[in-house]
């Protein structure tokens, strides 16, 4: 209780980081949006246009990942889009768990049914390609199929001889011309977009998915749904497991990105947000690889075990809560997959990896409680570069006057050289699996 009590003395401190060297620029998120609906919805057209059957599929487009959860850390520069596609109920799709959490398979029991009406064969009748001789849906004809529709929307739309596409983005105050091309990188393509002077710079990764109810919601050890009435869809999007394995086409990544932002953003006018945007500035500080999914995920599970009010709570006690929370998770070496508490999504990481990661989170948990008395900035060393540091000592509006640099000098973390997140799987990849506690 004296720990939490004292916490409140960086209050200040965290919620300027969070404000000044955390947070999104809103100018910069309003204009970067326009860019995206344009130039996205144009794209979206003339996709259309060119497959029938992409259009007779597909039903919206979602955007996920941290940018549009309110989780994001670093420049509104990256955006993740699904292009949610149906298949048609005569066929009678099954969702299949296998022997991979996390991963599904999708087999069709009664294609031959739209034999029997012809308009609906016409609708459907370049569905079959997608789909193996055993009739499950293939990741990877269902990735070619998408580049192939792609491509042909961007010649649609007039591509130069460099490749690129031109959009003119209108603007509130002004309009912008963008030049567009695409990178493969599985399960997305990435549409890079760039402005004609060049200062602007984003990248939208196109991502099909297909979208099923709660009938086909995954069984076995697999969490129900917690919204089912509100959020009664989810997603299988086409990233194969690792490592390798037999029929590894066969295999589609489970999705439950609506229900985990309702959970996420269920408790109004709450720290948790900031508090996970600052774990994650602490990770990158820190260079340590795990995947902004991972600390997600313990976030997840303790919103399943708090009540709403604990939410509304200094930012200063969420943050060393979620801190402690996962450091203890790392240091026993398992996060839980949330909507299936048997596979440890760390599982594959290396003993000397997780031990280095969970002792300087210990180290900094420990600095914290030993100084945060006599120094309230002592938790900014672990989020931002010194030359900020000092600017934020500088602000008198922090803690109502300038603070200057302690005397002592505060033990030093150890700064772990890991690779970083983008290099590791940021959801279930492989069959490790938690201890029983």
């Amino acid at each position: 209780m004296e720990d939490e009590k004292k916490y409140i003395k960086m209050e200040n401190v965290l919620n300027t980081i969070n404000r000044k060297y955390i947070a999104l620029p809103e100018h910069e998120v309003k204009r970067n949006n326009r860019i995206v609906d344009q130039v996205v919805g144009d794209i979206l057209m003339a996709m259309k246009k060119q497959n029938p059957l992409f259009k007779t599929m597909f039903e919206r487009k979602f955007y996920g990942g941290s940018f549009y959860d309110g989780i994001k850390v670093g420049k509104p520069i990256e955006f993740d889009l699904d292009f949610v596609l149906n298949l048609p109920v005569l066929i009678k799709p099954v969702v299949e768990v296998g022997d991979k959490p996390g991963f599904v398979q999708v087999r069709i029991t009664e294609f031959d049914k739209l034999l029997n009406q012809p308009e609906q064969y016409r609708k459907y009748e370049k569905l079959k390609p997608l789909f193996d001789d055993k009739m499950f849906l293939s990741t990877e004809k269902v990735l070619r199929w998408m580049e192939r529709t792609v491509n042909l929307a961007l010649n649609e739309l007039g591509r130069s001889k460099d490749g690129t596409v031109r959009f003119n983005v209108k603007l509130p105050d002004k309009n912008l011309v963008m030049y567009a091309s695409v990178a493969k990188c599985h399960p997305a393509f990435t549409l890079k977009l760039i402005s004609e002077d060049g200062s602007i710079k984003l990248d939208i990764d196109l991502v099909p998915c297909f979208q099923f109810g709660n009938t086909q919601w995954p069984k076995g050890q697999y969490r129900r749904n917690p919204m089912p009435q509100k959020r009664d869809k989810f997603l299988v999007v086409p990233k194969k497991p690792k490592p390798k394995c037999q029929n590894i086409d066969r295999y589609w990544r489970l999705s439950f990105q609506e229900q985990e932002r309702e959970l996420i953003g269920g408790c109004q006018n709450n720290t948790l947000k900031p508090a996970l945007r600052l774990l994650k500035k602490l990770r990158d500080r820190h260079n340590h690889a795990v995947a902004s999914y991972h600390i997600k995920t313990v976030f997840l599970w303790q919103v399943s075990e708090l009540e709403p009010e604990k939410w509304r709570q200094p930012l200063s006690k969420i943050f060393m809560m979620m801190l402690k929370k996962y450091g203890d998770m790392v240091k026993n070496k398992c996060i839980p997959y949330y909507w299936n508490k048997n596979f440890n999504m760390i599982g594959h990481f290396s003993d000397v990896t997780l031990n280095d990661i969970a002792n300087t989170l210990a180290n900094i948990i420990k600095i914290i409680d030993r100084y945060v008395d006599e120094d309230p900035f002592v938790v900014a060393k672990y989020l931002i570069e010194p030359p900020e540091i000092e600017k934020l000592r500088r602000e008198p509006d922090v803690l109502g006057k300038k603070h200057a640099r302690p005397k002592y000098e505060p033990l030093a973390a150890p700064v772990s050289n890991h690779v970083t997140e983008s290099t590791i799987p940021s959801t279930p990849a492989s069959s490790q699996w938690c201890r029983a506690s």
